[in-house]
C-alpha cells in the first residue's frame, strides 16, 4: 500500500488503522483524520517517526575511544572539557552546619565551633585524599588523579562505575573506578525471582538497581564479579555508576560525550587530511615547461644540474668532467636555466591547495559542536579576539557551563567519596563529631548527619580577564546596594564570605603575632594604623595616627 493512497481513505478507516501500520508509513497521516498536533506545519512535513529499539553501546564506546586516540578534534574537547572541569581536582570545603548541630549556643559560638571542626575535618580528608596508597585501589592515584579519570573514561566511554573497598588496615574506604566497557551480562548467570540483567547492571522486582556485573580477562581467563549497590546489612553504598553526558530517567547505561558528533568529527578530519595532502602534492610539483611557437624538439633544462653522490666519499674514475656540477643534496637556489629552446617558459605551479576556505568551513563546524555542548567556541579553539567585552563575555558564557558541571561532577562523586570517608572516619574513632554517632542509625536525625556533611567544593578559580575591573564593578555594585558581600566574594574566589572572613581572623592572629602588617592597615607613612590588638590607641592628644586616611 502507497504512502499517499491513506489520503483516499475515510476518517474512520484511517483511525481504525493499527498503530504499527501506522507508524511504518507515517504517524502523521492522523493528523488528516483530526485535529491533533504532531509537530508537523503541513502533512508530512516531519517525515516518519524512527523509535530506536536498541542503543549499541558497546559500538558507540569503541568508536568515540578510537575517535579520541586518532582525531584531533575530539581529543582537543575532551581535553579542554577535562582540564577546566576538573584540573588538578576539585577541593573540598567543610562547611558543618552549625545552627543544626548547636541550635541552643551563642551564634558566635557555634560559629566559631562550626569553622574549628570543619578545619580538622578539611586536614583529615586532605591527608587521606592525597595519600594514594591509603586512597586508591591500585595505590597509584591521589583524589585530583582520580578525578580525572573518572571523568575522562566516562566522558569518552559514556559511563563507568565506582566501587568502594574497606581496606582491613587504615578502615577507610579505597577507591576502584571500573571502565564502562567492562560492565556486561554473564553468561550463565541466575537472578533472584522477578529480577533482571540489562547491558550488565542487575535489577530487581521493582526496577531498582541492586548490583553491577564486572567483567575481567587475565591470561585469557574470563571471570565476573558481582559488585552490589549497598551492603546487604550495613546498606553501606558500595558502588554506583557515574554518566558522562544526560541520560533519560530510565536509561540503563550512557552513551559518549561526542556519540551525536562522531560522523561529523570523522568527517571533518578526513577533510583535513585530506587538504593536507593535497597542500603537499601541491608543494612538489615545483614548476613545468610551457613550450612556445610549434616546437616539436623536447629538452630537459635540469640536465646537467647535479650528478649522482659518490658511493662512500670514494671518487670513481671519470667522475669529474668539464664544466660545473652539484651533488643533488646540495643544490642551491637560484639556479639559471639557460638551454631552453626559443619559446620556452618557465612556469610556476599554480598553488591553490589547500581551499582558502577551508578554515572558516572548519570554524564553522567546530563553532556548532561548540554550541550543541555549551561551550563558547572561544573557548574551545583558544581563539580570543581583541575586544574585551566580547572575551569577557565568552568568559562568563563558560562560567556558566562550568559551575554547573564543577556541581554535578561533584554530586556525581566527590561528595560520595567525602561521605563514606568522614562516616568510616567516625565510625572507627578516627575523627571525633559530637552527636554523630547518636544519630547514624536514627533515621529521624537525619538533619544532624546531613549537616556534618556539608561540603562546598571549589573548582578551578579561572583568571580573570581584567581582574581590576571585575573588581571595580564588584566595589561598585556593592556601594550601590545592588549585590551583597557573599554574592561577590563567591564570584571572586569561590570561598562565601563568611569563610574569608574567618579566614581572614585568623591570618590577623597570625600576622600579630609575627609583627606583620599589611598594607590595608598602614597609615600614608607606611606605618601600623593600629597600635597592636586596640585601634583606640592611634596617635598622640587624639590623632589617629594615619591623618585620616587608611
Amino acid at each position: 500500500m502507497g504512502l499517499f493512497n491513506f489520503g483516499k481513505k475515510k476518517e474512520s478507516q484511517i483511525m481504525a488503522m493499527p498503530e504499527k501500520t501506522l507508524n511504518n508509513y507515517g504517524v502523521y497521516l492522523r493528523a488528516l483524520a483530526g485535529d491533533s498536533w504532531n509537530g508537523s506545519k503541513f502533512a508530512g512535513s516531519f517525515g516518519p517517526i524512527d523509535d530506536f529499539t536498541f542503543v549499541d553501546y558497546w559500538t558507540l564506546r569503541k568508536r568515540s575511544l578510537r575517535l579520541f586516540r586518532e582525531n584531533i578534534y575530539a581529543k582537543g574537547i575532551i581535553r579542554r572539557l577535562i582540564w577546566n572541569e576538573i584540573h588538578t581536582g576539585l577541593v573540598a570545603s567543610p562547611v558543618p552546619e552549625s545552627s543544626i548541630i548547636w541550635p541552643k549556643e551563642d551564634p558566635t559560638a557555634r560559629e566559631e565551633k562550626g569553622v574549628r571542626f570543619g578545619e580538622e575535618i578539611s586536614t583529615q580528608f586532605n591527608l587521606y585524599a592525597n595519600t594514594p596508597t591509603v586512597f586508591d585501589w591500585g595505590k597509584h592515584r591521589n583524589f585530583g588523579e582520580f578525578q580525572a579519570q573518572v571523568r575522562f573514561e566516562s566522558l569518552v566511554c559514556g559511563d563507568g562505575i565506582i566501587i568502594s573497598r574497606i581496606d582491613k588496615d587504615t578502615q577507610l574506604p579505597r577507591w576502584q573506578w571500573v571502565n564502562g566497557d567492562n560492565i556486561r551480562t554473564p553468561d550463565n548467570y541466575s537472578c533472584p525471582p522477578g529480577g533482571y540483567i540489562k547491558h550488565g547492571v542487575e535489577f530487581d522486582k521493582n526496577g531498582k538497581k541492586i548490583a553491577f556485573h564486572v567483567r575481567s580477562e587475565v591470561n585469557g581467563t574470563v571471570t565476573y564479579e558481582r559488585v552490589p549497590v549497598r551492603g546487604k546489612h550495613s546498606g553501606r553504598l558500595i558502588s554506583w555508576m557515574v554518566y558522562g553526558s544526560e541520560t533519560l530517567l530510565d536509561d540503563t547505561r550512557g552513551e559518549p560525550f561526542l556519540a551525536d558528533t562522531l560522523y561529523m568529527l570523522k568527517d571533518l578530519d578526513r577533510y583535513r587530511d585530506a587538504e593536507t595532502r593535497a597542500a603537499v602534492v601541491n608543494a612538489m610539483l615545483a614548476y613545468f615547461i610551457e613550450r612556445g611557437g610549434n616546437n616539436t624538439t623536447f629538452t630537459r633544462p635540469t640536465d646537467g644540474l647535479a650528478s649522482r653522490l659518490r658511493p662512500n666519499n670514494i671518487e670513481p674514475k671519470g667522475y669529474m668532467e668539464e664544466g660545473p656540477r652539484q651533488e643533488i643534496k646540495i643544490t642551491e637556489p637560484g639556479t639559471i636555466y639557460d638551454n631552453l629552446l626559443p619559446g620556452d617558459h618557465i612556469q610556476s605551479f599554480q598553488t591553490n591547495r589547500p581551499n582558502v576556505n577551508y578554515s572558516t568551513f572548519e570554524q564553522a563546524v567546530l563553532s556548532a559542536l561548540a554550541w550543541t555542548h555549551g561551550i563558547p567556541p572561544e573557548i574551545l579553539m583558544l581563539k580570543f579576539g581583541s575586544n574585551y567585552s566580547a572575551s569577557r563575555q565568552a568568559n562568563n558564557e563558560f562560567e556558566v557551563y562550568l559551575s554547573r558541571q564543577v556541581k554535578k561532577n561533584a554530586d556525581d562523586f566527590c561528595q560520595q567519596i567525602y561521605e563514606q570517608f568522614v562516616t568510616q572516619a567516625v565510625l572507627t574513632g578516627q575523627l571525633n563529631l559530637p552527636g554523630f554517632i547518636g544519630a547514624y542509625n536514627d533515621v529521624s536525625k537525619w538533619r544532624m548527619i546531613s549537616a556534618w556533611l556539608s561540603c562546598a567544593w571549589i573548582g578551578l578559580n579561572r583568571p580573570a580577564v581584567d581582574r581590576q575591573k571585575e573588581v571595580s564593578a564588584s566595589q561598585t555594585a556593592l556601594d550601590n546596594g545592588l549585590s551583597t558581600f557573599d554574592i561577590e566574594a563567591r564570584r571572586t574566589c569561590g570561598l562565601s564570605f563568611a569563610q574569608v572572613m574567618q579566614t581572614q581572623k585568623r591570618e590577623r592572629e597570625l600576622m600579630e603575632r609575627m609583627g606583620f602588617t599589611p598594607h590595608t592597615d598602614e597609615d600614608n607613612n607606611g606605618k601600623p594604623a593600629y597600635s597592636s590588638g586596640n585601634k583606640d590607641d592611634g596617635g598622640e592628644d587624639g590623632d589617629d595616627g594615619n591623618n585620616g586616611a587608611i
